[in-house]
């Protein structure tokens, strides 16, 4: 094979030596290999990650994946994990430990196995994903390798992945990796094997519903059986579906799997998608009381999250079934992942989410063309896309409100949302982007899992096209009744979370002078004082100090401060010089405050830059002194 081109900085070409010389290394040593081998095998893969081997050890990875290759039982993955014995600190393919997988070509294998690896916080190195055309034998004995070639006659694609992450020697912590990737793989098997027949069956039930509409309003129906149709159109990925029976008479109902109908990984009896308390159930109270309003859908989350594609709790859609007299009997249910185009797409092109938007249009009274008609539109739009889907209509009005008059006035805002089956609290923050970042966020998030009783399980920050960020936090719930906190209690907390330095020097300078002098010394120590100054004095202090730089002037360019305090148990004077538009050596510091019986024991010098067009910057040299 030439890979000539395929690099092109220093970092590439130095790639392409390596993968040439391995090759060269390899002719004399398996006559068996087919030339293109080792370079189909390390094709794709990241220069930067490469050229941290030796030509020696990439010669020795490919005649290793050769071998390797050589036997799989057909239908079957094939898992390997191997630690080379190396000293610590070794460098190389000694300072990993390499994990390889044969199976056979299908969607989901890579990211699904990567996602199990991130889930179990395996730092990873390297990864090699080739996908060669093979020829095996009714044993799984290799008979013929065809490289990139089409799958034609008895050839077959096969997925061969090889990844490298860091050491672990530990066998029994091996096994553990190896049998949550061969559960990953077997995920993947069943969702990619019954594929077809789940959209057979959901191809069945819209006809069901078609041929026998169930007593409900018209629009639901209609909607429902679009929303159907919208799904099988390439806009979900279809994990499993099963039906359930509704059994017993009005004093006791049961809900028992129809096993039979199980396909992708519901076609496991044992597996469950619902969770009451710590156990995993096939019904709810909450599904109980589904099927009894005037519904077709229930579009909600699973308690279980995928080990295919993406690593979330996945997308869960109930239907409700009925018998030719109207009575209701069942649920067919669905589990997957919407697609990225529900994500990216309007919801005015998405069934179900329209239906919603057209209502509370209508609900609002905004004619849709107007500004707030547009505003109202915006802001669903930019919702959360799985929140559009689980809230309630009353609650995503208010919320949707709510948020419209931030444009208005914007501040911290806090909207919590309760799921209805009581398993996570949805709340969405918003919060001045310049009070913003990964600090805040974490302190925010832990200060919601406090309010709710539980723990953070996700969070999704937003940068709104005006001056707040909104983060949409996911509170996993414990065992227990959901705490409900009143909302300005929980905004006045996230308000002092988010708080800043310099919003605590604007509060003090408003509560010391008139509203317009206020203003004015905000604008100009607003941005003035540096880091160490912030970090070492509280914003009551920074007035103090302000009123003296008032006091500065071209006349007047020095002010001296003189007070005392204690270090530990021995009282200690200290002293503030403020200089004018330049600093004052140490050097010349020093030796009056040595004749007048002192010494220096620390000092912090700071400048103070005013935001004022030619304001001149001033510096504070604070000392601590001692009798000398």
């Amino acid at each position: 094979m030439n890979i000539q081109g395929q690099f092109t900085s220093d970092e590439e070409r130095a790639a392409r030596r390596l993968i040439e010389q391995a090759g060269t290394i390899l002719k004399g040593l398996r006559g068996d290999m087919p030339e293109s081998f080792a370079p189909l095998t390390f094709a794709g893969v990241s220069p930067e990650d490469l050229v941290r081997y030796e030509a020696r050890e990439l010669a020795d990875l490919a005649e290793a994946a050769w071998l390797f290759l050589q036997q799989r039982k057909p239908g079957a993955p094939k898992i390997r994990f191997e630690s080379r014995p190396g000293p610590i600190g070794a460098e190389g393919i000694k300072s990993v430990s390499i994990i390889e997988m044969i199976n056979d070509d299908m969607p989901f294998l890579l990211d699904s196995v990567m996602a199990e690896l991130t889930e179990q916080g395996i730092d990873v190195r390297l990864v090699l994903h080739p996908i060669f055309t093979v020829e095996r034998d009714h044993t799984g004995t290799l008979i013929g390798f065809r490289g990139e070639g089409p799958a034609v006659g008895a050839a077959q694609r096969e997925s061969f992945i090889h990844i490298h992450v860091e050491r672990i020697e530990d066998e029994a912590r091996q096994a553990e990796i190896v049998q949550a990737i061969e559960a990953v793989l077997a995920d993947v098997r069943v969702c990619v094997q019954d594929w077809r027949p789940m959209m057979t069956a959901v191809g069945e039930m819209i006809a069901e519903i078609k041929n026998n509409p169930p007593p409900l309003p018209v629009e639901e129906i209609a909607e429902a059986t679009q929303f159907l149709e919208w799904l099988v159109a390439n806009n979900f990925t279809f994990l499993g579906v099963r039906g359930y029976a509704l059994t017993g008479d009005e004093n006791h109902q049961d809900y028992e799997p129809i096993f039979e109908s199980g396909l992708g990984i519901l076609r496991a009896p044992e597996v469950r998608v619902l969770r009451r308390g710590s156990e995993l159930v096939s019904i709810t109270p909450e599904i109980m009381e589904f099927l009894k309003e005037p519904k077709q859908l229930i579009i909600t989350k699973a308690n279980v999250r995928s080990r295919v594609h993406r690593r979330v709790h996945m997308d869960y859609i109930g239907v409700k079934r009925f018998d030719a007299d109207g009575r209701l009997t069942g649920e067919f249910r669905i589990v997957g992942l919407f697609t990225s185009t529900v994500y990216t797409r309007s919801t005015r092109s998405i069934p179900y989410l329209r239906r919603r938007a057209d209502n509370l249009m209508r609900r609002s009274g905004f004619d849709p063309d107007s500004h707030s008609g547009k505003a109202f539109a915006a802001v669903l739009e930019n919702y959360p896309r799985d929140e559009l889907f689980q809230i309630d209509e009353d609650t995503l009005y208010q919320f949707v409100l709510a948020i419209m008059h931030l444009d208005e006035r914007p501040r911290v805002r806090v909207l919590a949302r309760r799921d209805r089956f009581d398993r996570f609290v949805s709340v969405m923050v918003f919060v001045p982007r310049e009070r913003y970042d990964s600090a805040a966020r974490e302190k925010i998030g832990t200060y919601l899992a406090q309010a709710y009783k539980g723990r953070v399980s996700a969070f999704y920050p937003f940068f709104t096209e005006g001056p707040l960020v909104r983060v949409h936090f996911i509170i996993g719930r414990y065992q227990g009744e959901t705490p409900n906190p009143d909302r300005a209690t929980v905004e006045q907390a996230v308000e002092a979370l988010v708080r800043t330095w310099t919003d605590g020097l604007a509060e003090a300078l408003t509560l010391v002078h008139e509203p317009i002098k206020a203003q004015q010394l905000i604008r100009r120590y607003r941005d003035a004082f540096p880091v160490g100054y912030r970090e070492a004095y509280v914003p009551p202090v920074a007035v103090a100090d302000i009123r003296l730089m008032e006091t500065l002037s071209p006349i007047r360019p020095l002010g001296v401060d003189f007070y005392s305090r204690r270090e530990g148990d021995r009282p200690c004077a200290g002293l503030q010089v403020w200089s004018r538009e330049k600093p004052i050596a140490l050097s010349e510091r020093v030796p009056v405050l040595e004749n007048m019986g002192f010494k220096v024991v620390d000092e912090r010098t700071y400048r103070i830059e005013p935001g004022d067009a030619g304001a001149a910057e001033v510096w504070l040299h604070d000392m601590m002194l001692e009798r000398a």
